[in-house]
């Protein structure tokens, strides 16, 4: 495991995965390993504020992480979808493979 990866959420409420304002190549990777550690702890609560740029492999990361959420029967939230992000996922039909909160 990358050292640099998040760490778990602690015990009570979940503490929102902040996602990175890059979500491309160079990020996926990183991406993916916080988000499987967070994975195996429950749910995925993920904060999107801070996105600024997106790439295929970025999304590729999130629906998989989505589908892995719902695999499980573990939630996946996804929040504060900046508009870059939004478009990227509605321009590529992936809407019902990445679902969005407000």
């Amino acid at each position: 495991m990358n050292e640099d990866a998040p760490p778990p959420p602690s015990a009570g409420e979940p503490t929102p995965f902040i996602l990175p304002s890059s979500l491309d190549l160079n990020a996926a990777s990183l991406l993916r390993e916080g988000l499987l550690v967070r994975l195996e702890a429950g749910g995925l609560e993920l904060e999107a504020g801070a996105v600024e740029r997106v790439s295929t492999p970025g999304l590729q990361v999130l629906a998989a992480a989505a589908a892995s959420a719902r695999a499980r029967g573990a939630a996946f939230r996804l929040r504060g979808v900046p508009a870059a992000l939004a478009d990227a996922i509605r321009d590529l039909d992936l809407a019902a493979a990445i679902p969005t909160e407000g």
